[in-house]
């Protein structure tokens, strides 16, 4: 089982606890319970005054329980799970001693009389702050539960080895190392939108060894989509769900991969809480609704969004005359895709409408281009989610380090150029701020 902290509220929270090495530090963990509590995410990190302790040493602690109930109360009121932490101070690997043992015997149960769980403890060794936790459900059954933070990097030590013929994966991990193998088997990453990008970030993915994939896309395979959506057949035309089309590759690469396929449109047929779980999330939409969707949960779940998109125009004679290719990588630490000029409100507006209203508009004139079919080819596409896969694994295996990582890449087609870009514009209410960037998507930008 995971905990998710965003890097923001971790970092100063663990060197408050383990400030002090002449005696045990508590503190308690208030978090939300996502994809059935399978993950949880920490929303209050609460350390125990002073006052709240009824025996504090070094290698002892006991909390007064009347001080413990005021920290947990909005649990009760919230409907959160509850996660003590202490401290071993002078220790640099974590652990949990008998008599840790024998207070989470008495103060669990407690805890689910209160409220559901699951409910657990952590301990933090005090000379290196590393963390070991476990979790408690209602029927009893104890697991291991790991700390994974969420900021300009995701963080997180992978439950076991990748467990697979390592021959797999041998010339893979000259570069990206065994530990970073390991934590590709141990991600679950969510794939929205199974079109031109989206089906070459999923091969991408399969053959990476990524241990779990969720897939969500409501549409079939069309004839236009044959030459662009790799694992797609002629015989799946007008047939087959984009999804099945993503199972039946992803089971035929044979690496153990799990996916999870989702039919349906995401903000209609499909809820955000059906992806809030997963570790990552890779956005391969057309639409601004979903994308927009997908651009609140970055933040609101703490989970790092890699957008991706391409457009072109040609002439009659198949020369690109207009291109433009991104990948923007938004979540906590980072700049959304409201700031970047990648949410149009009125676009939105468009959207919402009821079809007849639409249609209606589109007659009157008051709506222009929403329907006409875009270029799409296959190449541009694997050059786009080829980028994206790759600010993937900076981003959960710190393989180019975390130094100036890039926020979003712009591609050039008809130059075949790549160029990072930055913000000069202050952060949004969505992401940080109370003041929207001027709109467009030039707005505040500037290549480096």
């Amino acid at each position: 089982m995971l905990l998710r902290v965003r890097e923001s509220q971790w970092s100063p929270f663990i060197n408050a606890l383990i400030a002090r090495q002449d005696v045990e530090t508590a503190a308690v963990i208030l978090a939300e319970r996502l994809d059935g509590g399978e993950v949880l995410l920490a929303k209050h990190l609460i350390m125990v005054p002073d006052d709240g302790y009824l025996i504090r040493r070094s290698d002892q602690l006991r909390l007064d329980p009347v001080a413990l109930n005021r920290l947990i109360r909005c649990a009760r009121d919230e409907g959160l799970s509850v996660l003590t932490i202490h401290t071993h101070p002078g220790t640099s690997e974590p652990w949990f001693s008998l008599a840790d043992d024998a207070g989470d015997a008495r103060l669990i149960p407690s805890l689910f009389a209160q409220m559901p769980g699951p409910h657990g403890s952590l301990v933090v060794a005090g000379e290196s702050g590393m963390v070991a936790g476990r979790v408690w459900s209602e029927c009893g059954v104890k697991t291991d539960l790991r700390v994974r933070t969420v900021g300009v990097m995701l963080r997180a030590r992978p439950a076991t080895s990748p467990g697979r013929n390592p021959t797999w994966f041998e010339r893979q991990q000259l570069a990206l190392g065994e530990s970073g193998q390991a934590v590709l088997h141990d991600l679950h990453i969510g794939v929205v939108g199974l079109g031109g990008t989206g089906s070459v970030v999923l091969v991408q993915l399969a053959h990476l060894g990524v241990g779990r994939i969720t897939v969500v896309d409501g549409d079939l395979v069309e004839r236009s989509n044959v030459s662009r959506i790799l694992g797609a057949t002629t015989c799946d035309a007008g047939i087959t769900p984009k999804v099945a089309v993503a199972l039946r590759y992803v089971e035929s690469v044979g690496l153990g991969t799990r996916v999870q396929p989702i039919q349906g449109h995401l903000g209609q047929h499909v809820s955000v809480a059906d992806i809030e779980s997963c570790d990552v999330v890779l956005s391969c939409v057309d639409r601004h609704t979903p994308r927009a969707l997908l651009n609140r949960l970055a933040y609101d779940k703490a989970i790092p969004t890699i957008d991706m998109g391409s457009a072109f125009r040609a002439n009659g004679e198949g020369r690109i005359v207009a291109s433009a290719g991104r990948v923007v990588i938004v979540g906590p630490g980072r700049r959304c895709l409201a700031c970047w000029g990648h949410i149009d409100p009125d676009v939105l507006r468009i959207e919402a409408l009821p079809p007849v209203d639409r249609a209606s508009q589109i007659l009157e004139g008051y709506i222009r281009g929403a329907d006409v079919p875009q270029p799409s080819v296959v190449s541009f596409n694997t050059m786009i989610a080829g980028a994206a896969v790759i600010e993937l694994l900076r981003l959960v295996t710190g393989f180019a380090g975390s130094n100036d990582s890039p926020a979003r890449l712009s591609f050039d087609f008809e130059s075949g150029t790549v160029r990072r870009n930055r913000l000069d514009s202050t952060p949004c209410s969505i992401c940080g701020s109370v003041d929207p960037p001027a709109t467009g998507e030039r707005a505040g930008r500037r290549d480096k």
